[in-house]
């Protein structure tokens, strides 16, 4: 078989010394030294997964939550700075100098709470808080979502470490709801300002680092689960797994179109209708920031426990294809046709007669 990589060899005329060592001459001729072969660079085969992937626009920051939403009339009297995180039990801002408390729960704050009143989740949601919080010891075991005795006792109990009156009662907005942690984010009012039920008093966040990624036509359908790269600004790479896929939020579809590169390479953009909710496997290798663009590599095409070589061992054979240039163990080099199938992270899938693992073949220089 031919192939496009030629063989180098080249006669040196004439005799030279040089660091000591001699050509000679014999009857008149002159002795023209073997030109010794050129050093060639080797690689393995080796079995692997390969994976064809494609790079599209995300943003990293942390998952979005319920917002925030004040009950309490009054004046602002203290306010948490930005970046402040704010778990269950403590203080979110305090309206005439009363505390406003963080409570874990889904169901946003709509009522007062009250001896009697009729049962429903959300007592529910404050007996669950009471418990965690130790101040249901002794009185409740399990939420049952009644305001009975024993969840009166427990608020008595919750009001006093609060260093408020214990009435029993907890006004509509003294406490609010939220699923989990929260991480404060740009004040919407100022300390001093009046408070009004429907006001946004901060934007909150929870502390979970997550990156969103538009999901535009022409790219490769994403599943839950699936493992993808992130790359980070600073070219580092952190590995992440798609934990939801959504549609794009209302108000947010209008600049949901994220640039991406084509399987072509060719830079592309469209409307997105969905997104992809990635969580980095280490959230501190992504660094503190929010609203940061970065990278997300989706797979194109994979396959699993394929023979692979580096792309530069592939030679054009003159009548098409590829081959490879084996390496016996006896030190002769042999040509081998082969089959080519995925391309990815430079490294080539191949088949072919003699082809397997630990069989060393040229490569180029």
């Amino acid at each position: 078989m031919r192939y496009r990589r030629l063989a180098l060899g080249a006669g040196l005329a004439g005799a030279a010394i040089i660091g000591g060592v001699a050509t000679s001459a014999v009857r008149g001729d002159t002795a023209v030294p073997t030109a010794t072969p050129p050093p060639v660079s080797t690689s393995t085969i080796v079995r692997t997964d390969l994976a064809a992937t494609i790079l599209t626009g995300g943003t990293l920051g942390y998952a979005p939550t319920q917002p925030l939403v004040n009950h309490v009339a009054g004046t602002y009297t203290q306010l948490p700075p930005v970046g402040a995180t704010i778990a269950a039990g403590q203080v979110l801002y305090r309206v005439d100098d009363q505390p406003v408390v963080l409570m874990n729960g889904s169901i946003p704050a709509w009522r007062a709470f009250a001896p009697g009143m009729t049962a429903g989740p959300d007592v529910s949601e404050l007996q669950a808080n009471l418990i965690a919080l130790g101040d249901g010891r002794g009185l409740l075991s399990a939420p049952n979502g009644h305001m009975d005795a024993a969840t009166v006792g427990a608020v008595d109990r919750w009001q006093a470490a609060e260093g408020l009156p214990a009435s029993g009662t907890i006004q509509l907005g003294q406490v609010q709801f939220l699923p989990s942690t929260a991480l404060v984010g740009a004040a919407e009012v100022s300390l001093g300002q009046s408070a009004s039920p429907g006001d946004i008093p901060f934007q909150v966040t929870t502390t979970a680092r997550t990156v969103t990624v538009p999901l535009t036509p022409n790219l490769p359908s994403v599943s839950l689960a699936e493992r993808v790269s992130i790359v980070l600004p600073t070219g580092a790479a952190t590995p992440g797994r798609v934990t939801a896929v959504e549609p794009v939020p209302p108000g947010a579809a209008s600049s949901s179109a994220a640039p991406s590169s084509s399987a072509s390479g060719q830079p592309s953009s469209a409307q997105a209708s969905t997104e992809a909710v990635v969580t980095p496997d280490d959230p501190g290798a992504t660094g503190p920031s929010s609203g940061v663009a970065v990278e997300v590599s989706l797979t194109i095409v994979a396959t699993a426990n394929v023979l692979a070589v580096p792309v530069s061992a592939l030679l054009a054979l003159a009548g098409g294809g590829y081959g490879v240039e084996v390496v016996e163990p006896t030190g002769n080099h042999h040509l081998v046709g082969v089959s080519t199938g995925i391309f990815a992270g430079g490294l080539v899938q191949i088949t072919g007669l003699g082809i397997a693992p630990g069989v060393r073949v040229v490569v180029a220089q």
